[in-house]
């Protein structure tokens, strides 16, 4: 089966369809099978299915090579659309090879509403090598608004792809409702592949490849991500300084931090190395939208961990890999103990206490203050199952503990406000506004 037919059956106002729309499509098309939608007779309406028959015998349709999809009312627009779409995806899945022309030239409104309807919102499901067209009968109109014979023209409607495409858009909006990158840009890829027009592909692939360098940045993929943002083109549109450029300082932030505990540079205050842990706060942020709230804690629990580091280690010198015992306060130094390789690690609650027997430390006097209820959280954080414990963390979970895990880190942030000069500023990344601007402003 290469060519399917599903058109809407009006009545012809003289009986007589030879000069129908409905005839004309079918000439044009040659189907292999038609699906004819049409009504019976009722106590309001006359009904269409009785001209079915006349309309095959035109093309000399066998009675194996179409069908009647009879309509109960052909104004109810929720019963037809349904009706239609359910036809549709059955046509697909019967012949997923085949091209399905549908045509809503004739019938009700109800019925070329709901026909066009179910088109569209099936092309939305259309996997590659399937093919749904919608078309319409045009023609110069006569009496009753009908088109007259010979003027017919059987064409695609124009425009089509850009409106599936822009209806397809509040998918997309919604997964970046919740930060979901990955889908948005998948959504998006799709919808440019499609036979979209130029002007609107290019609004959509100016925001895939923006989303796609956010989505690496919500993996730490830091090159991939940077590679994107660092050309040009994204600063042409509105807003381009704000969604761009000022995250780059952060990005480059975040590379020296991670050259730096990779021995390929100093961690210098001076850069703000402190704005990694801000991203981590932003990331367990992006994972509670998500619903994934055992993956948020664990975030919050580096951001402490990582927090430590970098002051013990921009600070002091203080690689909490290798410790050098020379390098600590001697009051803690009892306290380190040397692994199987001789070389002295310390954890999260060692690296605070390090820092709070440091004299005139601003973290070790938070610390002080803030102890047990860091303390109170980590047991929380160490039943989920991404720890030590073996219990999934829900939204109350996080509500009533995990939450706290990040207004203290950020408090704990404050107490170096001194030291963070100048600060790099950084925001949470961007949910769907990048895609309104690129929608609204003129594509290059």
């Amino acid at each position: 089966m290469r060519r399917i037919l599903v058109l809407n059956v009006g009545r012809p106002q003289d009986g007589n369809v030879e000069t129908r729309p409905e005839a004309y499509a079918l000439q044009e098309t040659e189907p292999n099978y038609v699906v004819f939608i049409c009504s019976e007779k009722g106590l309001d309406h006359a009904g269409t299915q009785e001209f079915v028959r006349q309309y095959a015998n035109l093309v000399n349709l066998s009675a194996d090579c179409y069908e009647e999809l009879l309509l109960e009312d052909p104004d109810d627009l929720a019963q037809i659309y349904e009706q239609v779409a359910q036809k549709l995806a059955e046509l697909r899945q019967r012949w997923p090879l085949a091209r399905i022309f549908v045509d809503y030239t004739a019938g009700t409104k109800s019925m070329s509403a709901g026909l066009a309807m179910a088109a569209i919102d099936q092309e939305d499901e259309t996997i590659e090598g399937q093919q749904i067209e919608l078309r319409l009968v045009k023609g110069s109109r006569g009496k009753f608004s009908t088109v007259v014979p010979g003027t017919e023209a059987f064409r695609p409607v124009e425009g089509i792809h850009d409106l599936r495409a822009r209806r397809r858009l509040k998918m997309v909006r919604a997964v970046l409702g919740q930060f979901d990158y990955a889908a948005a840009t998948k959504w998006l890829h799709e919808m440019i592949r499609t036979g979209i027009s130029e002007r609107l592909a290019n609004k959509l692939r100016h925001a895939y490849h923006l989303y796609h360098a956010f989505d690496a940045w919500d993996r730490w993929d830091l090159e991939e991500a940077g590679r994107i943002l660092e050309l040009d083109v994204y600063r042409r549109f509105p807003s381009g300084e704000q969604h761009v450029y000022e995250r780059l300082k952060v990005l480059r932030a975040l590379k020296s931090v991670r050259a730096a505990f990779e021995g390929k540079g100093r961690l210098d205050e001076t850069g703000d190395p402190y704005v990694a842990v801000e991203d981590l706060l932003f990331n367990a942020e992006r994972r509670v939208a998500q619903g994934r709230y055992d993956d948020a804690i664990a975030r919050v629990y580096r951001a402490f961990e990582l927090l430590a580091q970098i002051r013990l280690r921009a600070q002091y010198g203080v690689d909490t890999s290798r410790v050098d015992p020379k390098k600590v306060p001697e009051a803690v130094r009892s306290d380190l103990q040397p692994g199987r390789s001789d070389e002295i690690k310390v954890g999260l609650m060692q690296a605070w206490r390090i820092l709070k027997a440091y004299p005139d430390e601003p973290l070790g006097q938070w610390f002080s203050i803030h102890q047990e209820r860091l303390l109170k959280w980590l047991e929380q954080r160490n039943q989920s199952i991404l720890a030590h414990g073996l219990y999934a963390l829900g939204e109350r979970d996080w509500r009533d503990r995990g939450a706290e895990g990040v207004d203290l880190c950020r408090d704990a942030l404050r107490a170096l406000e001194a030291f963070r000069k100048p600060r790099i500023a950084h925001v949470q990344l961007p949910r769907d506004e990048l895609l309104e601007v690129f929608m609204s402003a003129e594509a290059s």
